[in-house]
């Protein structure tokens, strides 16, 4: 599993996935990102942090993105996370893609070319809209 952003989302995703058992490499462009991470999860080698930019192909090389078989885009920038995850996707054949796209959109848009695009908008009216209606 690949996580690009180390945000509050991405930390605890990838601490999630760790804790269920999933070697888990988490890729952002700023080490002190990688503070929101506990030490013995990265010491127990749940998760591997590594410092790079997630539309990068060489530093996706560095996470080992070509074995991954799903690909999470989690940063706070939807341009940066769609960008990444066409990279993951079109470059590396990446079966499964999940891209956090806040504008929905965009979101609309990839999901229409089979990304997983998740955001707090739609989620948050969905919950809204139940809520008032029910």
């Amino acid at each position: 599993m690949v996580v690009m952003g180390c945000t509050g989302i991405g930390a605890w995703v990838a601490v999630t996935l760790a804790d269920r058992g999933h070697s888990t490499h988490i890729l952002d462009t700023r080490v002190e990102s990688f503070d929101r991470i506990p030490t013995a999860k990265i010491e127990s080698g749940g998760i591997e942090p590594v410092v790079g930019d997630g539309t990068s192909q060489r530093d996706l090389l560095k996470v080992s993105i070509q074995d991954a078989d799903v690909f999470m885009a989690l940063s706070e920038s939807d341009t940066m996370n769609a960008l990444a995850s066409e990279v993951a996707r079109s470059v590396f054949q990446v079966p499964a893609i999940v891209t956090k796209i806040d504008d929905p959109d965009i979101q609309d848009t990839y999901n229409e070319l089979g990304v997983a695009a998740i955001g707090a908008t739609q989620l948050i009216s969905d919950m809204v809209l139940e809520a008032a209606l029910v």
